[in-house]
C-alpha cells in the first residue's frame, strides 16, 4: 500500500476467486487425471454392496432401537428420544440416496443394468424419481455453474435494490426462505424446476414431454421412474392402512423430510460461495464449471456416513463415473495438481463443530448470495454478499477492547479509514486481525484501538476489504 492518497484499494478476494485461465495448457482434464492413481478408478462390487448393506441394515436396527426404547421412557424424554431418530435416520436415508445417485452416475458398479436395478429401488424407495432425476442431473454436471443452461441452484440476477431482495436479506426472510427449502424445496425442484434455468421453471420432472429436461426417447424411463413413484406410494399407503397414518409419517416421513432437506443443502453448499463466480456465455467452459465445486464439510463422522458427497465433491465433479471411496483417495492428488483452482471450505466450526460450523455456514449463504452480477472480472458475482474486514494496527498501538459496531457505523468511517491508512508506514510491531461477515443489518465487530498518549496519526488502523 503505497503512500498518500493517489493509489486506488482494491478489493480482495479469497483463493475461491481464482478462476482458471482459458485455455490452459498446464491443468486440463487428462492432465488432473493423469495425477490420480489408476486404482482409485476401479469399482469393487464387494466394497459397494458391503456400503448398501450396511446403510440398510442401519435403517433397519434404527427403527427395532427405537420400538425397543420407546416403551421404556418417560413421557418427557419420548420426544427427544423421536427427534435423535428423525435426525439419525435422516443421515441414514441420506447415505442410502447418495449411493442411488452413484448408481446414476455409473460409478456404484461395472454393469449398467446393475447400477440401475439397485439406483431405481433405492431412490424410489425414497420417492425421488431415479432415472428422470439422473437425466437432468447429468446436465448440472455439464453445465456447472453456467447462468442460463445450469440446471440446479442457478442464482437470480434481479436488481440488489429490489425490495424481494432486501427482505431475502433479512432474518426472517432468510428464515422462510430455509423454511420453505426443508418443507418442499425438493419436490418444488421435482415439480417446477424451481432452482434451475430461467428458461426451465415450470418443467415437471414427471412429465416425458418437459422438452427442455428430456428428449423423445426419455420417455420409457420417466414413465419406468414415476412408476416406481406410484409403488412405493401404493407400499406406504397399505402400511398406513395397517399401522396408520401417524406411525408412518414419524417412522419414515419425518427421516424422508431430513433427508430431502439434506439433499437441497448439500447441492446448494457445494455450488455456492460469495467469491466463486458463475458463467455466461464464452466465458463458461466446462473445466471452469467442474472447478468451480467446492468441497465442504459437516465433520468426519458425517461426512463418512454421507460416503463423502461433501468432502471429494471437486473430484466427483471432474470424474462422476469414479465410486466414492476412490474419490475420496483421490482428492489429496488432485489439490494438489490444481493448486490454487482446488476449492474447499472445511475448516469452518461453530462452538467447536464442523456440523455446526457447516450450518452456519447454509445460514449465512442463504442470507446473503441471493442475487448475481457482473463482477470487476468481468464473471458473474453475487451482489453485495458479504464483507470481510480486517483491522492491522501498525506501531504500538495497543488493541485491549473489542466493541460492537453496526454496519452503518463501519460503512459510514471505512472511506476515511482507507485514505488514513494509506498514510501508516513503519514495520508492524504488534497487529491484530479480525474476519467478519457483514451481511446487511447484521452487527459486525471492529477493534478501537486505546487512546494512549503514545498513539501517533502514524499508527491508524490499515483496513482491508474484501468483497
Amino acid at each position: 500500500m503505497g503512500k498518500g492518497g493517489s493509489s486506488d484499494m482494491k478489493p480482495v478476494r479469497t483463493s475461491l476467486s481464482a478462476t482458471i485461465p482459458q485455455p490452459s495448457k498446464e491443468i486440463t482434464k487428462r492432465s488432473v487425471r493423469d495425477s490420480i492413481p489408476a486404482h482409485l478408478f476401479e469399482r469393487r462390487y464387494t466394497t459397494s454392496f458391503f456400503h448398501l448393506g450396511l446403510d440398510l441394515l442401519t435403517c433397519v436396527v434404527s427403527v427395532v432401537v427405537l420400538q425397543a426404547v420407546l416403551p421404556q421412557l418417560h413421557a418427557v424424554c419420548v420426544p427427544f428420544a423421536w427427534l435423535a431418530y428423525w435426525m439419525y435416520q435422516g443421515i441414514n436415508f441420506t447415505a442410502l440416496w447418495v449411493l442411488a445417485h452413484e448408481c446414476g452416475h455409473g460409478g456404484f458398479t461395472n454393469s449398467r443394468v446393475v447400477n440401475d436395478i439397485v439406483g431405481w429401488v433405492l431412490h424410489s424407495g425414497l420417492l425421488t424419481p431415479y432415472f428422470s432425476w439422473a437425466l437432468t442431473h447429468a446436465k448440472h454436471h455439464h453445465y456447472t455453474n453456467h447462468m442460463t443452461e445450469g440446471e440446479t441452484w442457478v442464482p437470480s440476477s434481479a436488481s440488489p435494490d429490489k425490495p424481494a431482495v432486501k427482505f431475502a436479506k433479512t432474518p426472517y426472510g432468510t428464515a422462510q426462505r430455509i423454511l420453505a427449502v426443508f418443507l418442499v424445496g425438493w419436490y418444488m425442484y421435482l415439480l417446477k424446476n424451481e432452482t434451475g434455468a430461467r428458461q426451465n421453471k415450470g418443467q415437471s420432472h414427471f412429465s416425458p414431454s418437459s422438452k427442455a429436461l428430456f428428449k423423445p426417447k426419455d420417455k420409457p424411463f420417466v414413465l419406468a421412474s414415476n412408476a416406481g413413484m406410484l409403488i412405493m406410494l401404493a407400499v406406504l399407503a397399505a402400511v398406513v392402512s395397517k399401522q396408520g397414518f401417524l406411525t408412518v409419517f414419524l417412522v419414515y416421513g419425518m427421516p424422508q423430510v431430513i433427508c430431502n432437506f439434506y439433499l437441497c443443502s448439500i447441492t446448494y453448499m457445494q455450488h455456492t460461495h460469495a467469491d466463486v463466480p458463475h458463467f455466461e456465455g464464452e466465458d463458461w467452459t466446462w473445466l471452469r464449471g467442474a472447478l468451480s465445486t467446492i468441497d465442504r464439510s459437516m465433520g468426519p463422522w458425517v461426512d463418512s456416513k454421507l460416503h463423502h458427497i461433501c468432502d471429494s465433491h471437486v473430484v466427483h465433479h471432474l470424474f462422476s463415473e469414479m465410486p466414492f471411496y476412490g474419490a475420496k483417495a483421490a482428492t489429496p492428488y488432485v489439490k494438489a495438481h490444481l493448486g490454487v483452482y482446488y476449492k474447499s471450505c472445511l475448516e469452518s466450526r461453530w462452538a467447536g463443530s464442523e456440523y455446526l460450523g457447516y450450518w452456519r455456514d447454509f445460514y449465512q449463504n442463504m442470507r446473503t448470495a441471493v442475487v448475481v452480477g457482473k463482477g470487476e472480472d468481468g464473471f458473474i458475482g453475487f451482489a453485495d454478499c458479504a464483507l470481510a474486514v480486517f483491522l492491522m494496527f501498525e506501531g504500538k498501538t495497543p488493541m485491549t477492547r473489542l466493541y460492537r459496531r453496526p454496519p452503518s457505523y463501519l460503512m459510514y468511517h471505512m472511506p476515511c479509514a482507507i485514505a488514513l491508512s494509506r498514510a501508516g508506514r513503519g514495520p508492524v510491531e504488534r497487529a491484530g486481525a479480525v474476519c467478519c461477515h457483514l451481511p446487511s443489518i447484521m452487527p459486525i465487530w471492529t477493534y478501537r484501538p486505546r487512546r494512549d498518549a503514545h498513539m501517533q496519526s502514524d499508527y491508524l488502523p490499515k483496513v482491508i476489504l474484501l468483497t
